[in-house]
């Protein structure tokens, strides 16, 4: 984990194998921690890590003890039966924390936080204002050159869609 941290590492393995581990370990009373850097990184938006490649941590008074769960529980092999049993567990559980509060595990959204500060809403109007001044020639019928309607076009629109989505989504 970090240099200065009381746990070191187990294990290494795939997330059922690495759950399979921990199961075991917590049977002996030894507190394991998963780390699996590819989906922290799928849940935090970015990439990272290696699938399947997810890591098992204890306490360092407990590495000697454990070691030895670790090298009995892989002598024997694991039964087929335990593997999908703890694969479905742990799938069953993820579900219904999505059906319990509609919305995944880790990714948290305050409804209550304003989508936009006063600051950046009147920053939009005033764009809004100086866009729509700076194409009213047109209205008039005189000539602009493209990159100016372009230009001043975009930005108006693009503030526009910002207000109303901000309105919108507070009603």
């Amino acid at each position: 984990m970090l240099k200065d941290s009381s746990y070191d590492r187990v294990y290494t393995g795939s997330q059922i194998e690495v759950n399979h581990v921990k199961n075991l370990l917590e049977e002996k009373n030894i507190h394991a921690v998963i780390r699996n850097d590819f989906e922290s990184g799928l849940r935090g938006g970015f990439g990272g890590g290696i699938p399947n490649h997810v890591q098992l941590f204890v306490k360092k008074e407990d590495m000697v003890t454990a070691k030895r769960v670790v090298d009995t529980a892989f002598a024997k092999g694991i039964p087929e039966e335990v593997l999908a049993q703890q694969a479905e567990q742990s799938r069953l559980a993820e579900e219904e924390a999505v059906h319990k509060t509609g919305e995944r595990p880790l990714i948290k959204k305050n409804a209550d936080a304003p989508r936009r500060s006063v600051l950046n809403l009147a920053l939009n109007i005033g764009l809004i204002l100086y866009s729509a001044w700076r194409l009213l020639p047109l209205l008039r019928g005189e000539e602009l050159p493209a990159w100016r309607i372009a230009i001043s076009g975009f930005i108006l629109v693009f503030c526009a869609v910002a207000l109303i989505n901000h309105f919108r989504r507070k009603a």
